[in-house]
C-alpha cells in the first residue's frame, strides 16, 4: 500500500471541505477549537488529526469507533 505524502493530503483536506462546502467556524463550532488551529491546519502549517477524523466522518457519512464527535 503507498503512503500518502503530506501534499496529497492537504489537497485531500481541502477537497473534502470545499465538497462538504464547510466553513472553517463550522469545524470550529464542532469541535470547540480556536480559529487558528482550524486555519493553520487547513494551510497545512500544523497537523492537528481531530479535524482530520471529522471531516472523514463526515465525507463518508461513517463513525469512527474511536473517535467520537457529538
Amino acid at each position: 500500500m503507498a503512503t500518502i505524502t503530506y501534499d496529497q493530503k492537504l489537497i485531500l483536506v481541502r477537497v473534502m471541505v470545499a465538497t462538504l462546502d464547510l466553513k472553517s467556524s463550522d469545524i470550529e463550532q464542532h469541535l470547540h477549537i480556536s480559529r487558528s488551529v482550524v486555519s493553520r491546519h487547513l494551510r497545512g502549517e500544523r497537523d492537528y488529526p481531530p479535524i482530520d477524523m471529522y471531516l472523514v466522518e463526515k465525507f463518508f457519512g461513517v463513525r469512527i469507533k474511536e473517535f467520537i464527535i457529538d
